[in-house]
């Protein structure tokens, strides 16, 4: 927010303000932060196992979008310059808006909100907390043959290209890092009858035969489902957006210049999506409380540029 004093100069009455101008330092700040955050989102918006690792990468790539901003911030505030205008004289023409932004803006709020929405997808509660543990175990999802059928196929009432889904328990022989065991897994799930010698998706942790054994056949009926309408969304909005941020070009060129009362609060409404998404990352929420968390903070990219462009 620039300060502003009307005063008189042998060439007519002036305005002077201080506004920041960009430099070598804000662009290259600027850059930074902006492959930084678009690292973020992506990683965000991968089905990527629930482990430590993973979460810590989010992390850390959330930390370096922060620590860019902050810099970004200090850069733009050193470069204020005052700024003389002779009321006298035509004023000096401005650049003309950018291409380029409108599109980067149309790209990273929908990648923004998938990756927020992204987050409640996959086990939540107890079961979450079992999956992490087995991630944590060097664990994961294995595919094994099934040695012998214990009960009578039922079917789940799910149906896949025409071929019904059935569930049953079975018994699989795994390999630990202790030997071979057979262990029988409950409810295991496969397209079409099952038979011996076909074959399920497990979940298990071959050096934590402790943790037990459970079926992993249906994740990508369910989460990877999720994944794709989510993928399919974001592109659509992207599409749509291109063409709508386009029209808003002005107002994005007067906003990509730092004033407090602008950024300050838009990056606060960020940090609170961001924070809205920690409950479920360390503690593994309900699966209505992830959802509810989720769309909340989904919509905080949307909040920041409005305000930016009402208050820019």
């Amino acid at each position: 927010m620039g300060h502003s004093s009307r005063s008189k100069s042998p060439y007519g009455p002036y305005f002077e303000r201080r506004r920041s101008e960009p430099t070598t330092w804000t662009r290259l700040t600027g850059l930074v932060t902006l492959l930084a955050a678009f690292a973020a989102m992506i990683v965000g918006v991968l089905p990527l196992a629930p482990d430590v690792d993973v979460r810590n990468l989010r992390l850390g790539l959330v930390g370096c979008t922060a620590v860019g901003a902050v810099l970004w911030t200090v850069a733009s505030i050193r470069s204020r310059r005052p700024e003389v205008t002779i009321l006298d004289k035509p004023a000096r023409k401005e650049r003309d808006p950018s291409r380029f932004l409108p599109v980067v803006l149309s790209l990273a709020l929908p990648l923004a909100s998938a990756a927020a929405l992204a987050q409640a997808i996959g086990l939540d509660g107890a079961e979450g907390r079992w999956e992490a543990q087995v991630y944590a175990a060097g664990g994961g999802s294995y595919e094994v043959t099934v040695d012998a059928l214990l009960d009578e196929p039922g079917t789940t009432g799910v149906n896949i290209n025409d071929v019904d889904q059935y569930a049953t328990d079975v018994a699989v022989t795994l390999r630990f890092h202790d030997g071979t065991r057979t262990v029988t897994v409950h409810d295991a799930t496969t397209v079409g009858r099952p038979e011996v010698d076909d074959t399920v998706r497990v979940m298990y942790a071959p050096g934590s035969p402790g943790l037990g054994v459970r079926n992993d056949g249906t994740r990508f009926f369910s989460s990877g489902l999720l994944y794709l309408w989510l993928w399919a969304l974001a592109l659509f909005a992207w599409a749509f957006g291109s063409a709508a941020f386009g029209m808003m070009r002005d107002g994005i060129h007067t906003a990509r210049r730092f004033r407090a009362d602008v950024h300050v609060p838009a990056a606060l409404i960020l940090l609170t999506g961001v924070c809205l998404l920690l409950p479920g990352a360390f503690f593994h929420t309900s699966t209505w409380a992830g959802w509810l968390l989720a769309l909340a903070a989904a919509t905080t990219p949307w909040l920041a540029l409005a305000w930016m462009l009402k208050r820019g």
